[in-house]
């Protein structure tokens, strides 16, 4: 996409909206996003791994059951009859957060050692992406949804490694770029801090950072997905940035921001703000949280009205 316009659902039902999505909801929100000239909805599956993919006895991930395929299906095919695409973020940092209960062992197991990670891979990321390979509705993968609330300096309850996150975004994405060559995958930084090497900050998504570290050369992402918020501080800010001003060597969507006016742009302007200022998707924060539809409706609709090429063009 020239620019991927859209929003975050994240969840119906957090971490539970497979094997049995609640279609009817998923149908009204991608048609009020396609109606306000919305392409793109980003989505939650796994999130904290208490309902999917699931563990065995020994700690490893189970095989995909059909029941889950059909599940991610079914949200496919309504987006897809909507118009719409989605974005399918797997893991968020919530793995390692006390709301995942027991699964948070194996979370962190799968995050940290060799075996599990290439079970995962196996068992069932791999069935995944074949089974919804040329699928109609699916846009891209998302390794993880801010996983740098796990890493050293994160706000989980459980922590991991920066190592241990590149690593799974390399073999991830490897496995992902193996079965669909053609299929987008991406990654979804807090901020700035974590996805540009400017001013000090550091990059440790690109090609060489994930390569070094996890050893798989398929293993790079296709495009940038970056958030920011007040809270991240006015140094990581898209709205007082220009996308050049990362010096990124790939497409770069702002796939969280709040719905609501933030340093200076008002709130009927961010998404043309977004495009005017040289990125390539805007996916405001959320549907049925924080910043609730309708909030981002007009945004949605005149950025629509202002690039219709751009963005009707997607997905």
């Amino acid at each position: 996409c020239n620019f991927a316009s859209g929003l975050n659902v994240a969840w119906v039902n957090f971490g539970n909206d497979v094997p049995n999505p609640n279609i009817a909801t998923f149908n009204t929100l991608f048609q009020n996003t396609y109606a306000a000239g919305g392409r793109i909805i980003r989505w939650w599956f796994h999130t904290n791994g208490s309902a999917t993919p699931g563990y065995d006895s020994s700690g490893l991930a189970q095989k995909l059951p059909q029941s889950h395929i059909d599940g991610v299906k079914a949200i496919l095919n309504a987006a897809y009859n909507a118009g719409v695409a989605v974005n399918i973020s797997l893991w968020s940092f919530d793995m390692l957060q006390s709301n995942a209960g027991s699964a948070h062992t194996n979370n962190q197991a799968l995050l940290e050692n060799d075996t599990n990670r290439q079970a995962y891979i196996d068992n069932y990321l791999t069935p995944l992406v074949t089974a919804l390979k040329g699928t109609p509705g699916l846009y891209s993968y998302e390794i993880f949804n801010e996983p740098e609330g796990m890493g050293p300096n994160g706000w989980a309850t459980y922590r991991t490694t920066e190592a241990a996150i590149q690593k799974c975004v390399n073999w991830f994405s490897a496995a992902i770029h193996a079965v669909d060559p053609n299929v987008l995958v991406t990654n979804a930084a807090v901020t700035f801090d974590y996805c540009s090497n400017v001013s000090g900050k550091t990059n440790y998504y690109s090609d060489t950072a994930l390569r070094n570290v996890g050893g798989k050369q398929g293993g790079t992402l296709d495009f940038y997905e970056v958030h920011y918020y007040t809270s991240n501080g006015a140094s990581n800010s898209c709205f007082t940035h220009s996308a050049a001003s990362w010096k990124l060597d790939k497409k770069l969507v702002m796939g969280e921001f709040a719905a609501a006016a933030t340093d200076g742009v008002a709130q009927n302007d961010l998404y043309t703000s977004i495009y005017s200022s040289g990125y390539n998707g805007a996916w405001a924060w959320s549907y049925d949280a924080d910043w609730p539809w309708p909030a981002m409706k007009v945004p949605m609709q005149n950025v629509y009205s202002a690039h219709t090429s751009d963005v009707a063009s997607c997905p």
